[in-house]
Order: structure tokens, then C-alpha cells, then sequence
């Protein structure tokens, strides 16, 4: 069982975290429709979790696995979804156990088809490789339209509801409603893009991405708008059993009515607070006074002076009398510090992710460089070497250029490590490498073919041109000393050329060929430069 991390699967996860942190905050609150939605979310979290790990395990099976779970999640979250629309828009008649029983076959029996006649849903999956990574090619089958069908048309029908229901609302229930159609339309979005675009997406389903983004939403819906904490309920009970404070002042500013809550927040009895000019009483608060004197809706955050510190959301409204003079003014007051430490923790969350997507990023470009690198001479090893003469050699058979490949290899290397020792050797391997590296063009790669041997690969240049730059190579080397100790090492190198698409036109021909040439040089006495051959006679 392996995994890889897929740059997808790291996108899910992340958005796996912000939907269950969602849900566990919904979850808190004791509204209607609170565990409805808190239910959606977790519906997500699971969708967008299990998917992430559809995509993070190598071995098909694993993967099948993980689609397989997936399903429970993709044929919840439609019905949930409809089921809180119906009962955020006080159409929860609409829920008789009858009903709720249709909604819930069509998501049964996909679950049932996922995992005992999953061909209905996926007439064929396989392993597939892209971009270094293992992923599932999916062919959909019959079922899978039908469920598609069938979520698009339950959401479309919650659309429909969250639309109908805020043009009949108020302003406050207006507000609520579009912000969760707003939250709810990117999944939608995602969803239908994906189905459009889904051979040029290379199966990748965006949706559970975005869940994300409805999460935050509908958190910040929760937190920041009071969603789902209004009820049609009688006036008096409403402001003597709030948790918000509530004061009602007059054209004058003078209180003439509050709530217990407000009573707990001004630490105080009634009698002391009736009748007197809400200034008095909160002249200690920041800007309360300018608050007090305004004529249109109002709303702020107070930071009140208790020990510990307390948050307030205050909102004040103005109330006009018939001919629109100024009659009085309301204002609750909601303790807010839970959520201010929640909206904190959520940013340090945030902040987490962000920095660990990041290490994770620096840690892959990390994994990729010493995979592709020689650990002693920092050159390129004899993988990259094969990953990347084959995407070379094409886009010079694409662009019409040569290519040659300088095959280099250190004349008499074990005299140096029997002499001086493999520090010594290995010294001189580390500045043979800066030395070709500081010759080599850019576009040019060298690597450490094995042992004492180089590959200096050349893109688009002559073989006349290579074989000048060769020698200057040659040369430099010959008169190169290298300290080690008292001594000063000198070595000499033997170098094979080779060129496409005179010697070759594959990346094993060249190989092959350079070798050869390298192969002459050796045999003509060393310590210098030979071009390939056919008849391999001649030295350049």
C-alpha cells in the first residue's frame, strides 16, 4: 500500500479540513436546521476526504476502495441539501416521513449498485499514469447519469425554494437566504463544468474542491449574520428570553426597557437603568455616544473592559413613527468573543495549511532534486539522463536541429584513488563537475554517467561547434590543479563525440556511439578528443 502526494489530493484535503471544522462549528449551535447542515457538511467531509484519497494511493484497488466509500458522501449531500433548504424557508411540511423515504431510495440504490453492480455506474476503471503519478481512468456507465440526473434535479429544486422564499422574505431573511445560495453555487458550478470539460480534466471531479469555499460560507453566514437563529415567535418572549442584549431607547436617548441579558452585560438591576440616558450608562464605551446619536442602521463590534476581555456585535436600528419622525432607537447587543476566538483559531488553522502546503511543496521540489541528482558531483544522474535525451532527441526531430552528446571519462582514475585515497578521487570528481558545468551552455545538461564518466549533453549546435568546444574543454582540464593537501592533482580526460542525426537518431544509438568514439580515444593513447565513425578511424 502506497501513496503518493498528488498535488490534488493535497487541494482536497485542504478542503476536507475547512468543511469538517465547518460542520464541528455548526454542529455547536442549537438552531433549527443547525444539525441538518452540520449533516451536509460532514456529507462533504467525507466526499471530499475519501476522494483526496482516491487520488493519494498508487495500487488500483486502494483507489476503487476509496471511490467506493466516496459514495456515501455523493448520495447525501443533494438530499441534505434540499431537506436544510426546507427547513431554513419554514417549509418543513413539506418533510413528511413519506417524502423523506422517496428522497432517500435514489441515493440507497446507488450505494447499493457502488458496491455490489458497480459496472452500472463505472462500465471500466484503470490504472493510468500521468505527470509521475498513478490515476484512474473512468468510464461511466448508465447508473451514473441517472444519479447525476437525479442530484442536479434535487438541487435545482433547492435553488428554486432558497430563490422563491427571498424574494417573498424580509430584508433580514432576504440576506440570509442568498447568502446561502450564494455559498451553495460554486459546488454546483464546479459539478457542471467537470462534466463538460471531464476527458480534458483527466478525471478529475472539481466539486469536492470547492466544498471548501461553502464551508467558510456557511460558517461565516453562521457567525457573522446570525443564520438560523431568528424564529417567528411572539414579541415579548422573544426580547425577555434573547441571549442578546436588548436596549430601547428614546427620541432622547433614555432607556426605557431592557432585557435580562443586557442586565448581565451591564452588571446592574433595572431600576438602576430606566430612565437614564444610555450615555451615562456607557459613557465608558468606545464610540457608544456617536452610536447612540445616529439616525440610520447601525452596526459595529465593541470591545467591552472585563477582565477577561468581552466582544460585543452591536446593532442599533432607529424607529419612526407614522409620519417618520424619530420615536426611539433598539439595540441588541450579542456576546461575540466565542466567535472572535473561533474566527481567530480558524485564521490560525488557515495559516497552518498555508505554510504546510508549502513545506510540502519545498519538500516534493526537494524529493524531486535528489532523485534526479548525483549526491557527490551535484550533477545530473543517469535517470534524468534517460528521462530527458528522449524529450530532447524528439524536440530536435521537431524543430529540425542537431544534437550531440560529449562522453567524457578520466584517464588512469584508479591511480589517483590507489595513490591518494577515494577522498582524493572524489575531490577530483567534484571539480572535473564544476569545471564542465561552468563550460556548458545554458539549455546544455551534464550528468555523472557512472563512476569516472560524464555525459555533456548539447542541444542544437553543430558538430563542428561541439567538437571546438570539446577541446576547449580538453584543454582546460589538462592544465587544471587541483589542491588537495600538499599535493596538487592533475588528471587528463578522454572525450567521445557524437552527433544526431548523423550517428543516430535514438537515444540509445548515441549512447552507444559516444561510447565508441570514447572507446577510440582511449585506444588511440588517451587524453584526447574522437569524434564517431562508422569506420572509427581518425582523430579529431
Amino acid at each position: 500500500m502506497f501513496l503518493q502526494f498528488h498535488p490534488y489530493s493535497i487541494l482536497l484535503a485542504g478542503s476536507a479540513a475547512t468543511t469538517l471544522l465547518a460542520a464541528i462549528i455548526v454542529l455547536r449551535r442549537s438552531a433549527p436546521g443547525s444539525t441538518t447542515l452540520g449533516a451536509m457538511l460532514l456529507a462533504m467531509f467525507v466526499w471530499s476526504s475519501t476522494y483526496a484519497l482516491t487520488w493519494a494511493f498508487v495500487g488500483l484497488e486502494e483507489k476503487i476502495l476509496w471511490l467506493k466509500l466516496m459514495y456515501f458522501g455523493v448520495g447525501a449531500v443533494p438530499t441534505l441539501f434540499l431537506v436544510f433548504t426546507l427547513k431554513i424557508t419554514h417549509n418543513s411540511h413539506w418533510l413528511s416521513l413519506r417524502n423523506i423515504a422517496l428522497l432517500c431510495i435514489e441515493p440507497l440504490v446507488t450505494v447499493l449498485f457502488v458496491w455490489g453492480a458497480n459496472q452500472l455506474l463505472f462500465e471500466q476503471i484503470i490504472l493510468g499514469w500521468k505527470n509521475g503519478f498513478t490515476t484512474m481512468h473512468i468510464s461511466r456507465g448508465v447508473w451514473f447519469w441517472v444519479n447525476t440526473v437525479y442530484s442536479y434535479t434535487l438541487i435545482l429544486a433547492a435553488f428554486a425554494v432558497l430563490t422563491v422564499s427571498s424574494i417573498r422574505a424580509n430584508f433580514i431573511f432576504r440576506k440570509q437566504y442568498l447568502l446561502v445560495l450564494g455559498g451553495s453555487i460554486a459546488p454546483l458550478l464546479f459539478s457542471v463544468y467537470t462534466q463538460m470539460q471531464y476527458s480534458s480534466l483527466h478525471d478529475l471531479d472539481l466539486a469536492p474542491i470547492s466544498f471548501g469555499i461553502s464551508g467558510i460560507v456557511y460558517t461565516y453566514t453562521l457567525l457573522r449574520h446570525q443564520f438560523m437563529d431568528l424564529l417567528p415567535v411572539a414579541r415579548s418572549r422573544l426580547i425577555e428570553n434573547m441571549s442578546d442584549g436588548v436596549l430601547v431607547l428614546d427620541a432622547q436617548g433614555r432607556i426605557v426597557d431592557i432585557n435580562p441579558a443586557m442586565l448581565e452585560i451591564l452588571t446592574g438591576k433595572p431600576a438602576a437603568f430606566i430612565g437614564k440616558n444610555a450615555s451615562e450608562i456607557m459613557n465608558d464605551w468606545a464610540d457608544m455616544n456617536d452610536i447612540i446619536r445616529e439616525n440610520d442602521d447601525t452596526r459595529t463590534e465593541l470591545r467591552l473592559r472585563h477582565e477577561p476581555s468581552r466582544y460585543m456585535d452591536l446593532r442599533m436600528t432607529p424607529l419612526f413613527d407614522a409620519r417618520g419622525d424619530l420615536n426611539g432607537r433598539i439595540i441588541v447587543f450579542r456576546d461575540i468573543t466565542y466567535r472572535k476566538k473561533v474566527e481567530k483559531d480558524l485564521v490560525s488553522a488557515n495559516e497552518r495549511l498555508h505554510t504546510q502546503l508549502i513545506e510540502i511543496g519545498q519538500l516534493q521540489g526537494q524529493l524531486r532534486e535528489q532523485a534526479i541528482r548525483d549526491p557527490l558531483t551535484d550533477l545530473f544522474n543517469r535517470r534524468y539522463l534517460d528521462e530527458t535525451l528522449e524529450r530532447e532527441l524528439s524536440r530536435a526531430e521537431r524543430e529540425g536541429y542537431p544534437l550531440c552528446i560529449v562522453m567524457m571519462d578520466i584517464d588512469h582514475f584508479k591511480d589517483v584513488n590507489d595513490v591518494y585515497g577515494h577522498e582524493a578521487g572524489d575531490i577530483v570528481l567534484k571539480s572535473l563537475a564544476d569545471m564542465v558545468t561552468v563550460h556548458s551552455r545554458h539549455g546544455d545538461f551534464a550528468c555523472r554517467y557512472g563512476g569516472e564518466e560524464f555525459v555533456l549533453v548539447m542541444p542544437n549546435i553543430s558538430r563542428e561547434t561541439a567538437t571546438e568546444r570539446a577541446m576547449e574543454l580538453h584543454g582546460t582540464i589538462k592544465e587544471l590543479n587541483i589542491p588537495y593537501g600538499i599535493f596538487n592533482l592533475s588528471v587528463t580526460i578522454s572525450m567521445g563525440i557524437t552527433c544526431y542525426p548523423d550517428h543516430g537518431d535514438t537515444k540509445v544509438e548515441l549512447l552507444r556511439t559516444s561510447d565508441k568514439a570514447l572507446y577510440q580515444a582511449k585506444h588511440e593513447g588517451r587524453n584526447r578528443v574522437s569524434v564517431y565513425r562508422e569506420a572509427q578511424t581518425g582523430i579529431v
